[in-house]
């Protein structure tokens, strides 16, 4: 007589299902890493992006210093 699966014995059929709730287990585990390793690096995309927006605005303001300090020399030479 052969035995199949859905004949198995109780105690075979337990650890099959033990195995295939531990390979959902890794499998989910795996599906969570990769999830949060794409937020991770959207979120480091983002960051970078804003980064590079405030260095331009730092650019942008560092000319508008620059400016106001030509134009404040240009009065103090103007009033000695």
């Amino acid at each position: 007589m052969t035995m199949t699966k859905t004949a198995a014995k109780p105690s075979e059929q337990r650890t099959l299902q033990r195995r295939q709730a531990k390979q959902q287990g890794r499998t989910r585990r795996a599906e969570l890493m990769l999830d949060k390793q794409a937020k991770d690096k959207a979120r480091q995309d983002h960051l970078d992006g804003r980064q590079t927006q405030l260095e331009a605005r730092v650019v942008e303001l560092e000319g508008l210093v620059a400016g106001l300090n030509e134009r404040v020399q240009t009065i103090e030479r103007d009033l000695t």
